[in-house]
């Protein structure tokens, strides 16, 4: 092993691989900072570029691309509250209010840097670990995804902002609007009102746009003003301070990097699901869930963590056995049958180290983009305090070429615009913009899983499968841990009141 991981290393001390790294990490990241684009468009776009080169250099543009397009992502999601991508919907939750509060930079610099710890043990799980989770993965089925998405759902009631039945109606509203469209399972159509587009469904990255990006702008548009008033937009932190925050945070590291590998080996399961549900986990397990929503670093540092290890997680199943990790990595799968790499067994003997190579593209890409994050990162938290006059065209241009670029469809401009007026409404009335993403995100996924399930296990599949029943015990724990603590602390405090009360009387 030990000499093919020298020769993964020396394949790359190439002239043209060290170009074709440092070209991809770029472009990575200028395509990841354009919303609804992210690591799918920018892989797919350079697939021409992936003939007549050494395989080396073609895996380290592709996947340095793909790389910096995490941190891209999280770069428009805590400046402008406008994802990037899909899964970089959870940094907008703590990351933006960050930013209000003249803390950009610092959650930039955390977000950098648990995307670049994440991923280094992403690195490190692909190298390991091949061998021993094949026979975890085929133990799941249908019902273990099922209760993922299930678990994702329990996040609601972090986002509710102050009324629980605002934050279902929300998730109610997201999950019928991913109803939109053909059935997953049986084909059939549901509220397409005649209109063959609609037959398609609702773009999701399309929604987000307008939902957060568009929403955002009619919002500086009513407000007229800066994104960030110049008072509260100076910047009261610096980006060594994230930085720290994240190395301070180390546990909170390692259990989202955990969970990041882990959803990247599920199959289908996607890095969105991952970034939502590693939040929920910080937001749950943190003794003061009262700060998430409102600039807890802690809700930077889990996504990115999660978002960075995913990478690693997502190629294994794509070359242990040709099943793509998720979407991005079904574009990478199509690269490397182009290149003649073929997935399967042979991966782990003939070509271990073409595997190795992968390994340290992942670890050299990572690095890169963080070094380059860092130095931009100050730079970068002044765009909020732009005047508005510039700001907007500017930023609404970006989207709808976004949500025209996810399809080619000039119908989804006028959907995104739709959603910015929804989500410009839903933000005024304080209904969960949050709240209703996760229920477009988990609805298709629940929905499938569930057919499946019932089909395959019967009507008890809960209770005959003891893997899906575990994790149902799991969901019902950590959902009720947040609430569990309120009350022991509402106890402690009358007690200790009643303790003091008593005292003074004395």
């Amino acid at each position: 092993m030990l000499e093919a991981i020298i020769s993964g290393l020396m394949a790359l001390a190439t002239p043209q691989a060290m170009l074709f790294m440092i070209i991809g990490v770029s472009y990575g990241l200028m395509v990841g900072i354009l919303p609804g684009l992210g690591g799918i468009v920018a892989i797919a776009l350079l697939l021409p570029f992936t003939y007549g080169h050494e395989r080396a250099a073609t895996l380290a543009l592709l996947l340095g691309a793909h790389i910096a397009t995490i941190w891209g992502g999280s770069v428009t999601s805590i400046l402008f509250k406008v994802p990037g991508a899909a899964k970089s919907l959870a940094l907008v939750f703590d990351g933006h209010p960050m930013t209000q509060q003249g803390h950009a930079s610092r959650a930039l610099g955390a977000s950098a840097t648990a995307a670049l710890l994440g991923g280094l043990m992403g690195a490190i799980f692909l190298a390991f670990s091949i061998p021993i989770v094949r026979p975890v993965m085929l133990a799941l089925g249908p019902s273990e995804y099922l209760m993922m998405a299930l678990w994702g759902l329990t996040i609601i009631a972090t986002f509710s902002e102050g009324s629980l039945l605002k934050g279902m109606i929300a998730t109610s509203a997201g999950i019928m609007i991913a109803y939109v469209g053909m059935d997953p399972v049986s084909g059939t159509p549901r509220f397409w009102f005649g209109s063959i587009y609609l037959l398609d469904g609702i773009s999701f990255p399309v929604a987000m746009i307008g939902l957060f990006a568009v929403a955002e702008m009619i919002k500086l548009f009513v407000k007229g003003n800066t994104m960030i008033d110049r008072v509260a937009g100076e910047e009261k932190s610096s980006v060594f301070d994230g930085v720290k925050d994240a190395f301070r945070h180390w546990w909170l590291v390692v259990r989202s990097s955990l969970l990041g590998l882990w959803v990247g080996v599920l199959p289908g399961v996607g890095a969105s699901v991952g970034g939502i549900a590693a939040y929920a986990q910080a937001a749950q397990t943190s003794k003061t869930p009262e700060r998430f929503g409102n600039g807890a670093v802690e809700g930077v540092i889990a996504p990115d963590a999660t978002l960075g290890a995913n990478e690693g997680g997502g190629l294994m199943p794509t070359l242990a056995f040709g099943i793509p990790g998720g979407e991005s990595m079904a574009i990478l799968l199509v690269a490397f049958l182009s290149m003649g790499i073929v997935p399967g067994p042979q991966m782990l003997t003939t070509e271990l180290d073409l595997v190795f190579s992968m390994v340290w593209i992942i670890v050299i890409a990572n690095i890169i983009t963080t070094l380059i994050g860092l130095a931009i990162s100050s730079r970068l938290a002044r765009l909020p305090t732009l005047n508005p006059n510039i700001m907007i065209p500017l930023v609404l241009s970006v989207c709808l070429f976004g949500a025209f670029a996810t399809r080619g469809l000039v119908e989804d401009v006028l959907v995104a615009s739709f959603f910015g007026g929804l989500g410009y409404v839903m933000d005024k009335y304080q209904y969960s913009r949050a709240n209703f993403v996760i229920g477009m995100v988990l609805a298709e996924m629940i929905e499938r899983n569930l057919h499946i399930s019932l089909g395959l296990y019967g009507d008890y599949f809960v209770l005959t499968r003891p893997i899906t029943l575990a994790m149902l015990i799991f969901i019902i724990i950590t959902t009720a841990l947040p609430f569990l603590r309120q009350q022991r602390q509402a106890l402690y405090k009358r007690f200790f009141f009643n303790k003091k009360n008593k005292q003074v009387k004395e």
